[in-house]
């Protein structure tokens, strides 16, 4: 593990606290994304990951293809994770009890297309492999973080994630 994530500032005001990051996904796939993104601590058995999950839930997050999410926050952690295995062991280890949708408790990121108003169940279109990049070397803290989802003709999975940031002007 690179030292740079090791003993990069959280971003806080004071000494202890953590600061945010600012995510936005832009999915360029012309279907639904489903998938559980967060922020944790890799050092720490214990860490509890700040999550959120995009899902099929109508009552929940949806990211419908060609579409852009809203600008979220999280506390700024060591590593932003999309479907990564490590956060999703986490959550399952150390937040037993916080609701999750079953379809996005998956690694990586699964796309869906959506039958019209037939009442039918979304189907899958195959997954993009799991993401994550770390505090200190692929981002700071209070940076707005900006993940595509693309189609990927040439790749080995049918879809791939790019990532790309635009820092704060704080540097802590």
């Amino acid at each position: 593990m690179d030292f740079s994530n090791r003993t990069a500032s959280f971003g806080g005001d004071i000494a202890g606290s953590r600061g945010q990051v600012q995510i936005v996904f832009i999915n360029n796939a012309p279907y639904r994304a489903v998938f559980t993104f967060g922020t944790y601590d890799q050092t720490d058995p214990s860490s509890k990951p700040d999550f959120r999950q995009f899902s099929n839930d109508p009552a929940g997050l949806i990211l419908e293809g060609d579409s852009t999410s809203p600008i979220g926050s999280l506390d700024c952690g060591r590593v932003f994770s999309i479907g990564g295995p490590r956060m999703l062991a986490l959550i399952a280890d150390n937040l037993p009890d916080a609701p999750l949708a079953d379809e996005a408790s998956i690694e990586g990121v699964e796309f869906f297309s959506v039958p019209g108003d037939s009442g039918a169940a979304p189907v899958s279109q195959g997954k993009s492999p799991p993401f994550e990049a770390l505090l200190g070397v692929d981002f700071p803290c209070n940076a707005l973080l900006i993940v595509r989802f693309e189609i990927d003709d040439l790749g080995p999975s049918p879809f791939r994630v790019d990532f790309e940031l635009i820092p704060s002007e704080l540097t802590r």
